[in-house]
């Protein structure tokens, strides 16, 4: 069988050194938010997300790939937000302390 043109998706070559200048401004970020004196874990898990979706959808690859294979990281990455948000509130009072 051959492709038409049409068929062909054209595939673009990401910028791997932009995500990385955009990872480690927010890593320097969350770095920053623990030397201030404000309640850490709000700030920092949203910063962490945005970080591991990054990964996930550039060195990963799953923004060019099939949309089952980000479905199946979407379903462990909402397991995972769910343990967080359980341990939050588990073990939370102690952690939100600002000291």
């Amino acid at each position: 069988m051959t492709e038409t043109s049409s068929e062909v998706k054209v595939h673009r070559k990401p910028n791997y050194l932009g995500v990385f200048w955009v990872l480690a401004a927010l890593t320097g970020l969350e770095l920053g938010v623990t030397y201030l004196p404000i309640p850490r874990l709000p700030v920092l898990i949203p910063l962490a997300l945005a970080k591991a979706a990054l990964v996930a959808m550039y060195y990963m690859h799953l923004k060019f790939d099939r949309r089952i294979f980000s479905v199946i990281f979407g379903m462990g990455l909402l397991m995972g937000i769910g343990l967080i948000l359980s341990l939050t509130v588990i073990f939370g009072p102690r952690l939100l302390d600002v000291k």
